[in-house]
C-alpha cells in the first residue's frame, strides 16, 4: 500500500491523518534514507580535542555540553533523521529521545546507536513534529537540526515547548532567507548554479523553505528574548570548493567568524542561524 493510500485512513505515524505536506516529506525521506544508509559519526565536537566556534553544527553540540548538568537529564532530538546527532548527544551524557517522520530513518538511527554502543541511552520513535507522544515538562533540552523549515513552525514549537521543562532550552539550527542573496539565487542563472527544486540528489524536498522574518516573529511569540547566532557568509562558497566529506575545519568559516566580530552588521547577510529559546 502506498503512503498516500495509507494516510487517507489512519496515519501510522501519529494516530491522526497526515497532511499532504507531511505525506510528501515522508515519501521523500523514505526514499532518501534508502540511498544514504552508510553513516560514520565523528565525536570530535564532544571529545574536546579541538574547538570550532565558527561552525554552526558544532555550536549545537557546544550548547548541549554547556547546559549538561549530570546523569538523568533528558534531551529530545527534534526530528532526529538517521540519528547522528542523537548518538553525539548521548555521548555527552544525556538520555536521548529522538523522533522522525520516516520509519526508515528511525530504523537506521537504532542501528547507528547499537553500532556505537549507545542503545541504552537512546530511544527512537516514529512521529510528526506537530504532534509528539511525550509527556509534558519532560525534557531538559530540545535540539533540532535543520527541521523547522520542513514543518509547521507554530505547531511544532508549541509541541516542543509543551514537552520542555520550565527553564529548559530549545535549540534549533536553521537556514535563514537573506533577500540580497536569495533573490539572486532565484534568478534563472542562480537556479542553474544552485538548484533549488525538489531533488533526492541535492537533498531538497518540495515543501522546505528557509526561515523568513515572519517565521522569526512566530518564534518570538514563544520566547520574546530568544537569541540567534548567525553563520555562513563567505562560507557559502564551500559547496563549490570544498570536499563535502572532508573532516578538516573550513577556512572560510574561520574567516566569517572573524568578519562577524570585526563588522557585526555582516551577520545580517549570513544564511544559517542557531536559535536558542528558553521556556
Amino acid at each position: 500500500m502506498s503512503f498516500q493510500a495509507f494516510a487517507t485512513n489512519r496515519d501510522f505515524v501519529t494516530g491522526t491523518t497526515l497532511t499532504q505536506r507531511q505525506i510528501r516529506e515522508l515519501e521523500f525521506y523514505e526514499e532518501f534514507s534508502e540511498r544514504n544508509e552508510s553513516i560514520e559519526v565523528c565525536f570530535d565536537s564532544v571529545l574536546g580535542k579541538e574547538t570550532r566556534p565558527w561552525n554552526s553544527y558544532w555550536r549545537i553540540t557546544d550548547l548541549a555540553k554547556e547546559h549538561f548538568r549530570g546523569e538523568g537529564e533528558r534531551l529530545l532530538d527534534f526530528g532526529c533523521g538517521k540519528g547522528e546527532s542523537s548518538v553525539i548527544f548521548s555521548r555527552i551524557g544525556y538520555e536521548v529521545f529522538g523522533f522522525d517522520l520516516s520509519p526508515n530513518n528511525i530504523a537506521i538511527a537504532k542501528r547507528l546507536a547499537e553500532q556505537y554502543g549507545m542503545t541504552a541511552k537512546t530511544h527512537f520513535s516514529v512521529s510528526a513534529a506537530e504532534k509528539l507522544n511525550y509527556p509534558s515538562d519532560y525534557f531538559d533540552i530540545v535540539a533540532g537540526t535543520d527541521i523547522l523549515h520542513h514543518v509547521d513552525i507554530g505547531r511544532s514549537l508549541a509541541e516542543s515547548f509543551r514537552v520542555l521543562k520550565k527553564g529548559g532550552l530549545a535549540i534549533f539550527h536553521e537556514p535563514i532567507r537573506v533577500p540580497v542573496f536569495d533573490t539572486l539565487r532565484e534568478t534563472a542563472f542562480g537556479r542553474w548554479l544552485i538548484p533549488g527544486t525538489a531533488s533526492l540528489d541535492h537533498h531538497i524536498t518540495e515543501d522546505e523553505r528557509k526561515l523568513t522574518d515572519s517565521d522569526l516573529q512566530v518564534i518570538k511569540k514563544f520566547d520574546p528574548g530568544f537569541s540567534m547566532q548567525r553563520f555562513l557568509l563567505l562560507a557559502r562558497l564551500d559547496r563549490f570548493i570544498r570536499d563535502p566529506n572532508g573532516k578538516q575545519a573550513s577556512f572560510l568559516e574561520k574567516v566569517d567568524f572573524q568578519l562577524f566580530k570585526a563588522l557585526p552588521f555582516l551577520k545580517n547577510f549570513a544564511g544559517i542561524a542557531v536559535i536558542v529559546l528558553r521556556k
